[in-house]
């Protein structure tokens, strides 16, 4: 807090310092080193604030593009889950489907054990 304070008391400085500059240079007059300082100073001060403004749009870009592919990451995850879900509902069908061919498979076997044994065995049949 403080320091935006100061920094905004120096840039005023600087401000009305150029301005008395300025206005030095077009009446003619020679300026002193102290002037050329100034002026050095608040042209160091405008490029920080250029550079500062350019790393804030760079921020910016940089977390807006953070946030799509924050969202894409979501969206991709929710649709790989929806179908790892479908799948895993496909398997366990299958898993039913197998478990009661088995049984009419074992069901079928034992009818099949069942009329050997008659025939060989000569009980009933035609």
């Amino acid at each position: 807090m403080a320091e935006a304070v100061v920094a905004s008391v120096l840039e005023e400085a600087l401000r009305q310092a150029s301005e008395r500059i300025a206005k030095k240079i077009t009446e003619g007059k020679k300026l002193t080193s102290i002037d050329v300082i100034i002026l050095l100073l608040d042209q160091i001060n405008k490029r920080i604030d250029d550079t500062n403004r350019r790393i804030d749009d760079t921020n910016k870009r940089i977390d807006d593009l953070n946030t799509s592919l924050n969202k894409r990451i979501d969206d991709l995850s929710a649709s790989l889950n929806k179908r790892i879900d479908d799948t895993n509902k496909r398997i366990d069908d299958l898993k039913e489907e197998v478990k009661l061919l088995r049984q009419e498979v074992s069901s079928i076997k034992s009818d099949i054990i069942n009329l050997l044994k008659e025939r060989l065995t000569g009980t009933g049949g035609p």
